[in-house]
């Protein structure tokens, strides 16, 4: 029986942690770079220059003002303006880190920024804000995305794809359509378009 129990704490010890979310270079023309500084700032001494179609890059988790965020690239650490991150390598459906997403009848909207989310389900009276775990493209579809947030008491779970969408109520169009699932509420539907840093 101890060797049973001992056996069950190993594998439970050994199971993978969730996935860290991975970004890329966003919106950098190719031939450019995008500079990592020192410090959250344009003016800051460039760190390291990450190429335009730049891959790998994880975030320390810190952040400071107008979107700037502590990453990690090719094992150097230095600031990167976060408008200047995406999911997936560059090209045709790349998603930008900066997201909003909004629906109608019910209300609500999402807001997605390097690392986070941001939750408003005015339906339910209620506001959540979630860390990133996972940010996957379908296998078979690269125009489509599931990102995923926690939190307590829930967890987030966002469809993204790439195809116009209209909110239903005014004329505004919109690059990418979406459906929301928070754990506790009913499903929504939307559509979402890059934003900027908050």
């Amino acid at each position: 029986m101890r060797l049973v129990v001992i056996l069950i704490a190993g594998l439970l010890a050994a199971a993978p942690a969730e996935a860290q979310v991975v970004y890329s270079v966003f919106g950098v023309r190719q031939g450019d770079m995008l500079n990592m500084r020192a410090q959250p700032s344009a003016y800051a001494p460039i760190v390291q220059a990450i190429p335009f179609n730049g891959e790998g890059i994880v975030l320390s988790g810190r952040t400071a003002p107008n979107g700037w965020v502590e990453a990690i690239y090719q094992r150097r650490r230095g600031w990167v303006n976060g408008r200047f991150l995406g999911f997936g390598g560059a090209g045709r459906y790349q998603l930008p880190a900066f997201l909003d997403c909004s629906g109608t009848e019910p209300f609500w909207s999402i807001g997605l920024a390097p690392g986070t989310a941001r939750a408003e389900m005015m339906f339910a009276e209620r506001r959540y804000f979630f860390r990133l775990i996972r940010a996957q493209q379908a296998m078979n579809r690269t125009d489509i995305w599931l990102i995923r947030g926690a939190a307590r008491p829930g967890d987030l779970r966002l469809i993204v794809r790439h195809e116009a969408c209209n909110d239903g109520m005014s004329d505004n169009r919109y690059p990418f359509s979406t459906v929301a699932m928070i754990s506790g509420l009913n499903m929504v539907a939307g559509c979402c378009r890059p934003a900027v840093p908050r």
